[in-house]
């Protein structure tokens, strides 16, 4: 049987004779820091699982402004839901750094969503997490004040529950995280400051790590 699937390495959950066949008929990919791997609008025909590097999920405006959805780590996998639905893609998605892609082609996908029913359920779980984070993250930016939508940001991605890979360290910018949680830059770094004197988090250039989880679900909690 397939375990439960807390994040979005479902490829490697599945149980081991479909993991193996899906692995098998994957190929690789390589894309530099900043390179877009699909854009929000495009049709495209892959899935694709980080296999080294980070990987942004994002939407823009047309005045620039960014909204961060997820980072993806090794192991996890995105851009299932347009080959579900046929549909063009709804964010987009670039390389944080080198980063390295193992492609599963839209036919072979659809060969193992019909021929295996275990494929299509774990398939339905993590769209359900995808579901779940949406709402999460709605909830977060209009009902919460900075503080709690920060804390809730940065626990919620450590732990894996972004649908990504769970990150201690997290690898991306104080700006990547005010794109997060709908704030300035600014605003975001004063708060990052603070906790930073308090113990709960340290920071250095690109990076946040949590140095005290409990403290900080304590803030996300509203406590």
């Amino acid at each position: 049987m397939a375990k439960h699937n807390s994040g979005s390495n479902w490829i490697n959950e599945l149980p081991d004779d479909i993991r193996d066949i899906a692995m098998s008929r994957m190929s690789m990919s390589r894309f530099g820091k900043g390179e877009v791997i699909y854009r929000e609008g495009q049709v495209y025909t892959t899935l694709w699982q980080v296999v080294s590097g980070a990987v942004r999920v994002t939407n823009q405006t047309e005045e620039g402004k960014e909204v961060v959805f997820a980072i993806f780590g090794p192991g996890d996998c995105f851009g299932e839901i347009s080959l579900v639905d046929g549909l063009p893609a709804a964010n987009t998605a670039t390389a944080m750094d080198t980063v390295e892609l193992a492609q599963l082609s839209k036919v072979v996908f659809d060969e193992l969503f019909l021929e295996y029913p275990e494929f299509a359920r774990q398939l339905a779980q993590l769209l359900c997490g995808r579901v779940r984070h949406l709402l999460n993250f709605y909830s977060d930016v209009t009902l919460r004040p900075l503080e709690q939508r920060i804390a809730s940001r940065i626990c919620y991605i450590s732990s894996g529950g972004v649908g990504g890979s769970a990150m201690p360290t997290l690898e991306f910018t104080q700006q990547d995280l005010a794109a997060m949680v709908g704030a300035t830059r600014q605003a975001v770094s004063k708060v990052l400051n603070q906790w930073r004197g308090d113990g709960i988090i340290a920071l250095e250039y690109g990076r946040i790590s949590v140095l005290s989880e409990e403290r900080l679900q304590r803030i996300a909690d509203g406590d």
